[in-house]
């Protein structure tokens, strides 16, 4: 297995950390050490890049600031092995542990036009050649969604000008994420990795995190006012403007929106 070879020896523990329709999460341990192993179920992961998955989170490892690395991967069995940063499921987050972690996001993004998601782009062009064809590799997931709502071609092409946008982890659940001894933080889920307009990031801000798991309600969460100051503070890092914000509400809207039944019956 895998998994053992990484650990230079035989498991003596499995803990499954997450079971979706997916993939399969399991911290893998040794008297030595632990690693984690996540498996993708779709059949075609190692050569599907259209949406969320492995292909993704493979490239994305290596070009993301703080991404868990991958310590070996299997494109037969979809299989990526990465190195544990400890994070324990049902943590639970202050106000002030979410307003630190996303003021953080600016650290943990590289601009889409740099050589790392240069190497990215490619990477996923080489490995889905089909979905590269239609244009923009390695453009942030689930785009074809915002087209389904009604998101024109002009606004989309505005929201992946790769001149304005940043490549990202696609994940705005802070479970997946750890923050070390300095307060920097390291990212271990990239299944969603892609490009956009950082204004996409300033939006899920201002509106509290509309894409992540229940955090627990408002009135644990930061305020509608901090929130907004969050929104200022990433804005002002990125230089956007009233207008790039107006698109990515939109398109994070109309995603939303179309996922909205999914989620209802997950």
């Amino acid at each position: 297995m895998i998994a053992a070879e990484r650990l230079g020896g035989a498991i003596d523990s499995i803990e499954v950390l997450s079971a979706t329709p997916r993939s399969i999460v399991a911290r893998c341990r040794s008297r030595q050490r632990s690693v984690v192993l996540k498996h993708f179920r779709r059949r075609d992961s190692a050569r599907n890049a259209s949406g969320f998955g492995y292909l993704r989170a493979k490239f994305g490892a290596k070009v993301l600031p703080g991404a868990a690395a991958v310590l070996a991967y299997d494109d037969e069995a979809r299989v990526l092995i990465h190195e544990d940063l400890g994070v324990r499921s049902g943590q639970q987050y202050s106000a002030e542990d979410l307003v630190r972690w996303a003021r953080s996001w600016p650290d943990l993004v590289v601009p889409a036009t740099s050589p790392a998601a240069q190497e990215f782009r490619d990477s996923i062009g080489r490995s889905d050649p089909v979905s590269a064809a239609k244009g923009c590799p390695g453009a942030l997931p689930s785009l074809g969604l915002a087209r389904q709502a009604g998101i024109t071609d002009d606004q989309l092409r505005k929201f992946l000008d790769p001149a304005l946008s940043v490549m990202w982890c696609g994940d705005m659940n802070p479970a997946n994420f750890a923050e070390d001894g300095d307060g920097t933080y390291r990212q271990m889920d990239g299944e969603g990795t892609g490009y956009c307009d950082p204004a996409l990031l300033v939006v899920e801000a201002r509106l509290g995190l509309p894409s992540a798991p229940d955090l627990g309600g408002p009135d644990i969460g930061p305020s509608a006012g901090q929130w907004d100051e969050v929104g200022d503070f990433l804005a002002s890092c990125w230089s956007v403007t009233s207008e790039r914000e107006d698109i990515a509400r939109l398109v994070l809207t109309s995603i939303l929106t179309e996922l909205a039944p999914t989620r209802a019956g997950s």
